[in-house]
């Protein structure tokens, strides 16, 4: 059984004659009748019924065709991935993405590339911290997102774009800030848990210290922000998130922002595409530069 017969089996199913089937794929009528014989006497039985004026499928004729639709649609499949693999286009790529990124500005890139390379994997790799960079120094990704500075993205040899703007706010529960009677200074803090996300990187240069935590402060540790914020919500500790993913938290009365006076708990952030700079890159990588580039600040 070959994949040209049942393509033939499929043009006449479609268009309901061998005169019709023969000119959708441009052949002769006696190729697609030739075709079609050689089918059914490898099958062992008649595929259509051809007492009608159009050609029917019979009962055993329907189930070779809906079996020949799935082998013709993964050859057609696989036809596709091979030429994807000759234009030198990459099977995978991995994204580093800090959890403090706001996915919005994500998803529309990515939109964009599974639109037009649907044969390239993408990796989605989530980090905290100094885990992002580490992963494009490694080469372990092709790029990432993630907040930073100028500076250290200019001594990491980095090229990078910035991408979006966000605040990091210090916020707790309503339970918990009733608990800390209206604190004035950091140090009215530290009896009440701080919850931390751990690095996910090898923390080096600004990384190497614990950012924000005091000494003497009660703390608890996790891997990742979701986890935080469900532990800050249910009034196990406070900390600090980005603005967009307690928004709706803080709208809900589910979380506060801590204030202290003369004390700036929060901050703004810029997030920045970044990749090693003159990387060996494919053309899907380049799309995906090149496509971050168009939504930069």
């Amino acid at each position: 059984m070959k994949l040209d017969q049942l393509k033939v089996l499929r043009a006449v199913v479609d268009t309901g004659s061998v005169k019709a089937a023969a000119e959708s794929l441009n052949r002769t009528q006696p190729a697609v009748s030739q075709a079609l014989k050689a089918l059914e006497f490898q099958t062992g039985t008649e595929l259509f019924d051809r007492t009608g004026y159009r050609l029917e499928l019979t009962p055993v004729g329907r189930r070779v065709y809906l079996q020949s639709l799935r082998v013709l649609s993964e050859a057609e499949d696989l036809t596709q991935l091979i030429q994807h693999f000759e234009k030198g286009q990459e099977e995978t790529i991995t994204i580093a993405i800090d959890a403090a990124t706001d996915l919005d500005v994500v998803t529309p890139v990515l939109a964009k590339v599974q639109a037009r390379f649907p044969d390239t994997r993408l990796v989605l790799r989530g980090e905290v911290l100094s885990g992002a960079i580490g992963a494009v120094q490694s080469g372990e990704a092709a790029l990432a997102l993630a907040p930073a500075i100028h500076v250290m993205l200019e001594e990491g040899g980095f090229d990078y774009r910035p991408v979006a703007r966000s605040a990091m706010r210090n916020v707790a529960a309503p339970s918990l800030l009733d608990a800390m009677d209206a604190p004035g200074t950091l140090a009215d803090l530290r009896r009440f848990h701080q919850v931390i996300a751990r690095d996910s990187g090898q923390a080096s240069g600004l990384f190497d210290r614990e950012l924000g935590v005091q000494k003497g402060q009660r703390r608890w540790y996790v891997n990742d922000l979701h986890m935080k914020k469900q532990l800050l919500v249910a009034g196990l500790g406070w900390g600090r998130l980005p603005e967009h993913m307690i928004a709706e938290e803080l709208a809900q009365d589910a979380l506060r922002e801590i204030v202290l006076p003369h004390t700036h708990l929060s901050f703004g952030i810029e997030v920045f595409v970044f990749r090693q700079r003159k990387p060996a890159i494919g053309p899907v990588a380049a799309y995906l530069w090149n496509a971050f580039e168009e939504c930069s600040l």
